[in-house]
């Protein structure tokens, strides 16, 4: 199996609330970023939890054309009562499954977000991939303990982090060496007009994404260590991070390698 390259989609929304996200207002940009992320040789594109919000059809059209895998933030259901879903969409323009958010915030709730009660893995010709949406992979171990016993390759969050997003790297990196999974979390970017989807000042950004290192021992792994890319205290080769503003980061997996990987401390 080819390495994956994976394209974190860190995008800025030019929807002011969610009237607008339900109307529409963020698709025509996600579609531009998809382009620009297939340019760059994605075979995987991740967008944000709540972005676009809706624009399926579109979204489908844009992965059919491109030739990749779309990971989109898309409502299910009604704006009086729907689930916030990361759905992933196949090169064909199939939906391959829908991932909701099974722990929904206060603000969530009160714009009409319901509880899913599930976590799945979606099999694809590329890996095996697992979704915890924003506060159900921060707050919470039930999604990514069943992704990690269930074979997940490779496991994302798209989040929304509306305060304190330089918090953000801190809770991917620390999952990523508990569970020795690569874990790619796609944030929402700051605004540069300084609004926020809730009444705050502008927050967001920070996307970040881990890679465990291509060794299959311990012993291998401890001569890592010892060479690795700027020294032993280093996260080059790792882990790699954005700003608050919107941009992409580009990763590579190799999935094989990945199922090989021994885990950072334990046998």
């Amino acid at each position: 199996m080819p390495a994956l390259k994976i394209a974190a989609i860190q995008a800025s929304s030019r929807a002011d609330d969610f009237v607008q996200k339900w109307q529409g207002v963020d698709v025509g940009h996600a579609i531009d970023l998809l382009g620009k992320a297939a340019a760059q040789g994605a075979g995987l594109a991740c967008l944000p939890e709540f972005y676009p919000l809706v624009g399926e059809s579109e979204l489908r059209a844009s992965a059919r054309d491109l030739g990749i895998y779309v990971l989109a933030g898309l409502a299910d259901g009604t704006p009086k009562r729907w689930c916030n879903t990361c759905t992933l969409i196949s090169p064909q323009g199939e939906i391959v499954g829908r991932q909701t958010k099974n722990h929904p915030t206060a603000i969530e709730i009160d714009y009409g977000v319901v509880a899913g009660d599930s976590f799945d893995i979606f099999e694809t010709d590329v890996g095996r991939f697992g979704i915890v949406v924003c506060a159900d992979f921060t707050f919470f171990h039930d999604g990514i303990q069943k992704l990690k016993s269930g074979g997940a390759d490779v496991v994302f969050n798209p989040a929304l982090w509306f305060a304190i997003s330089g918090f953000y790297p801190h809770v991917i990196d620390g999952r990523h060496l508990e569970y020795s999974l690569p874990i790619v979390g796609v944030n929402m970017a700051r605004r540069a007009d300084g609004k926020n989807l809730p009444d705050f000042p502008p927050a967001g950004g920070y996307s970040t994404a881990c890679v465990p290192p291509p060794v299959t021992s311990m012993e291998q792994l401890w001569d890592w260590f010892r060479s690795k890319p700027g020294g032993i205290d280093a996260t080059r080769g790792v882990m790699q991070s954005l700003g608050p503003d919107e941009g992409m980061l580009l990763i590579d997996v190799d999935v094989e390698a990945v199922r090989r990987f021994p885990g950072y401390f334990s046998r």
